[in-house]
């Protein structure tokens, strides 16, 4: 939804109703050509002089529609001079003009006395005058409305008549009306029909008349049609909550939340509810496999009672069946075949345990063509377990759980459940684990490898931990080959394993060494890059905190992003954080385009006595501070920075000149003035960064 420039105050509006009927489009397709069409027609209504005050679009499995409101009633294009050919080109020798001059002016839509010469660098070239013109809109709109359809995009597109138009269903109708305007326009083979819509089912279609917005949103409405897709999930997840509410239950959470009523929502438009029963027997299944069964095959809901499924269903349909008991049956019997089928593939899943002889068949697994298999991805993580274990302090328990978890977290990846339910990857190898006798904290961290996704993140250490290296693993494994995120592509999700890598490293708190972890400097640089994207928890840094620490060394992710948070938890405590800016700049001003000539501080050179007392406060200071920054306390060493030296700073730059024209005192003054600087920026940040300092009065 998008406003554009006022409209002039004498302008006649009305609203622009547009829709495309189609045969059914894919549930995933919806959302894209939704979004499409508003930012598509935004364009072309800008790009064509129509001013508009809101587009809203909609869709539905068997249309899209488009609301423009507040439609200037007319194209306003203002007077304009268009070049054309030069006036040797333009004109012969006897002045005449040529067929040059003539096209032009035809292609225009201009006569001879609407030219005239202008002079320029390269010589004199025919300008055509054309004067201010208004269309009216449903004239403009005959010809824009086709540009629109032929627009949008789909991954597959198709032909279905003898034109060139493509699109990713065939369109069977379509209308448009500018207020009670039918207008007139072409799609490919296709006219637009005079105020129709369509409703009723695809195998019982109705045409039915409308000769205003409103009287289409009321046909639609009559006929049980939800157009708005945010409504009509809604009405669905209502319908749903209520149907499970009347058999005692509550729809099972993880329906409503990953991915189920999103699809349901754009496979109809005329949403039904149903319940059914499928056997009680199939309740042995894993949760996860009872539910992705239900939802993959028939996108059923399921119900819970007291945190149990319970062996009762409930269906959205396409309108109002004839014969709901019919229905029921057949939904019935096709569920129960297959629960069925999953029963069958996780019992013979079963007889190819333990999880440790899967493990063995990841050699014939690729991870990718110029990296390797499954199973050596395997063998690095291990080698990765063992370096995050020490960076960890894992104790031994823990160390073997983890590097057990490694051997183990592909080998469900040739299963046959997972290859028949790709999402349960992980999931289903938690359970064939600790069927195979693995420990729970072994098979947790199997099924928490994965994450985080959607609000799901690991809870356990080792599942965080085997989470983390796989990732790096992946990150690392794929930069080698010199496959990087770009822009808006980024095929092999390299861009989320680094956000849950941060996401990850960030919950638990534990150190993430660069060096010894052999990050390499593109993989460093990518994974702090995503502290800008990070969801921070409150408060949330500003951008200029997150430069102001990566403009130190960042030798280690957490600490970096320990340093960013108390950088914002600091701008509460404004005049500590302020006092240490102050003197990180001005010491970082003085020594602009200067070189560290790697020469300590020579107290001899010392002329001033406040070089001497700046020097003992240095001196005094500096192990304090050190050991604040070494234990990570960066608020009190912030504070500390800051009220040691703000004052004697501000002094000294006051009644003692740094850039003297004696070599020697110079360098000693430079050297002590960036000993004070780096022993805050080198190891916390440049805080000559942060925004607050342009709001302060400049010394």
């Amino acid at each position: 939804m998008t406003t554009s420039s006022q409209l002039p105050a004498s302008s006649r509006v009305s609203d622009l109703l547009f829709e495309i009927g189609t045969e059914e489009l894919p549930a995933a397709y919806l959302p894209g050509l939704i979004d499409q069409l508003r930012v598509e027609a935004e364009k072309l209504l800008q790009a064509n002089r129509l001013a508009f005050q809101k587009v809203e679009t909609f869709g539905a499995p068997r249309r899209l529609v488009l609301v423009v409101l507040g439609l200037d009633a007319v194209q306003r294009r203002p007077a304009e001079e268009i070049r054309g050919p030069s006036k040797q080109a333009a004109y012969d020798k006897d002045g005449k003009p040529t067929p040059a001059l003539l096209g032009f002016l035809k292609s225009r839509g201009g006569a001879l006395s609407d030219v005239k010469l202008v002079s320029s660098e390269k010589g004199e070239y025919v300008f055509f005058l054309k004067s201010s013109s208004t269309t009216p809109t449903p004239q403009v709109l005959s010809t824009l409305l086709p540009q629109l359809v032929t627009a949008l995009r789909a991954p597959k597109t198709m032909r279905w008549d003898a034109s060139s138009l493509r699109f990713a269903r065939p369109i069977r109708w379509t209308f448009a009306l500018y207020g009670t305007t039918p207008i007139r326009y072409q799609l490919g083979r296709l006219s637009s029909t005079p105020s129709r819509t369509m409703v009723g089912l695809p195998t019982q279609p109705k045409a039915v008349t409308v000769k205003s917005h409103d009287a289409y949103h009321r046909a639609l409405k009559q006929a049980g049609i939800v157009l708005d897709h945010a409504e009509r999930r809604r009405v669905i997840e209502q319908k749903v909550t209520r149907m499970a509410a009347a058999s005692k239950g509550k729809t099972a959470p993880e329906m409503l939340t990953y991915g189920l009523l999103d699809e349901v929502t754009h496979l109809v438009e005329c949403p039904i509810e149903l319940s059914g029963r499928f056997d009680p027997k199939y309740l042995v299944l894993p949760r996860e496999v009872l539910l992705a069964s239900m939802a993959k095959h028939q996108r059923v809901f399921a119900v819970e009672s007291g945190g149990k499924l319970q062996p009762t269903c409930i269906a959205i349909l396409e309108g109002k069946p004839g014969k709901p008991a019919e229905v029921r049956a057949v939904i019935e019997r096709i569920l129960n075949a297959r629960l069925a089928d999953s029963l069958l593939v996780l019992k013979e899943d079963r007889e190819h345990l333990p999880l440790e002889h899967m493990a063995k068949r990841l050699s014939g697994v690729t991870f990718h063509e110029k990296i390797g298999t499954m199973a050596q991805k395997s063998e690095r993580l291990e080698t990765l377990s063992e370096t995050l274990a020490q960076a960890w302090d894992l104790d031994t328990e823990e160390r073997l759980q983890l590097r057990r978890a490694c051997v183990l977290a592909k080998a469900d990846l040739v299963s046959t459940m997972v290859k028949e339910f790709p999402t349960l990857q992980g999931v289903i190898g938690k359970y064939y684990a600790l069927d195979s006798g693995e420990s729970p904290a072994t098979a947790t961290a199997i099924e928490e490898h994965y994450l985080p996704l959607a609000e799901k993140a690991p809870k356990t250490l080792i599942g965080s931990a085997l989470s983390i290296i796989d990732k790096l693993d992946t990150l690392t494994s794929y930069f080698a080959i010199g496959i990087m995120p770009t822009g808006d592509q980024d095929p092999f999700g390299l861009r989320r394993a680094a956000q849950g890598i941060v996401e990850v490293a960030w919950n638990v708190r534990r150190p993430f060494p660069f060096a010894r972890l052999r990050v390499g400097e593109p993989v460093r640089r990518y994974l702090l890059e995503r502290l800008f994207t990070f969801a921070w928890p409150a408060p949330s840094p500003s951008a200029d905190c997150i430069q102001a620490v990566l403009a130190s060394p960042c030798e280690d992710l957490v600490d970096a992003m320990d340093r960013i948070h108390t950088l914002q938890r600091l701008h509460q405590r404004r005049s500590a954080l302020l006092k240490a800016a102050k003197v990180v700049e001005r010491t970082r001003n003085i020594l602009v385009g200067t070189r560290d000539g790697g020469k300590g501080i020579n107290q001899a050179l010392f002329q001033e006595p406040l070089e001497k007392a700046l020097w003992s406060c240095y001196t005094s200071s500096k192990a304090r501070i050190e050991q604040l920054i070494h234990r990570r306390s960066y608020a009190d060493a912030t504070a500390a920075y800051g009220e040691t030296f703000f004052d004697p700073i501000h002094e000294f730059f006051d009644k003692v000149m740094v850039n003297v024209d004696d070599e020697q005192i110079r360098t000693n003054r430079q050297a002590l003035m960036r000993a004070i600087n780096v022993l805050y920026t080198a190891r916390v940040a440049d805080l000559s960064k942060l925004t607050i300092l342009q709001q302060q009065p400049k010394e």
